[in-house]
């Protein structure tokens, strides 16, 4: 992941490995394989484990990390972390305060992380920046996520396309979604919901 070697050693370390203190390292292999593949099933295949096995095992780190596992920003923050250059190994003593849920200030809100997500996600017209983030945020799952935005799902296919087109990326990649997703929330500006999208009318395109 990029961003990471761009990110400054602190809070990044420290917060890291406070948010991964609980786990083993054969969690974070888990982890690691299961956020880069995307599904349950896919992370089963790789690791040579049933999806039951798989499936059980992120439960039991749902409770241990204390974070809604299947959460979107959780997802993202959890393989940000996972990526601290250090392996956690030289960060000072974890912070109680810091979560998974949440990043601390000085982590996305530096100028080199909003320098890194402009290059990544800028240019984006409005519609298409809610779209995909919609889309990120339903683990890009289309037909929800159309639901939610009140658009055709062949709308917000041909919207991700362009978005796809737009920004040169290939949005079938799980670890490019995070990264995405990451940018995102970075350069927000303003709300990027739903309820933001701008309306044209007609049946694919309604007013809320």
């Amino acid at each position: 992941m990029a961003l990471a070697r761009l990110l400054p050693p602190q809070p990044y370390n420290s917060w890291a490995t406070a948010v991964l203190q609980p786990v083993t390292p054969a969690h974070r292999h888990l982890l690691d394989v299961w956020l880069r593949t995307g599904t349950v099933n896919a992370a089963a295949g790789a690791l040579g484990l049933s999806a039951g096995t798989v499936r059980a095992r992120l439960g039991h780190l749902t409770g241990l990390l204390g974070a809604d596992l299947p959460d979107a920003a959780v997802r993202a923050y959890l393989l940000l972390a996972l990526r601290a250059p250090t392996g956690h190994h030289d960060a000072p003593a974890p912070d109680g305060s810091f979560t998974l849920g949440t990043l601390p200030a000085g982590i996305l809100d530096t100028e080199a992380a909003r320098t890194w997500a402009t290059s990544l996600v800028g240019g984006l017209q409005p519609h298409l920046r809610i779209a995909l983030a919609c889309w990120l945020r339903h683990h890009a799952k289309t037909a929800p996520a159309a639901t939610d935005l009140h658009v055709h799902r062949t709308t917000l296919t041909i919207w991700l396309t362009q978005c796809a087109d737009h920004l040169k990326q290939n949005l079938d990649d799980p670890t490019t979604r995070t990264e995405l997703h990451l940018a995102l929330e970075a350069t927000q500006d303003g709300p990027d919901g739903p309820a933001a999208l701008p309306r044209r009318g007609g049946r694919t395109y309604h007013r809320l």
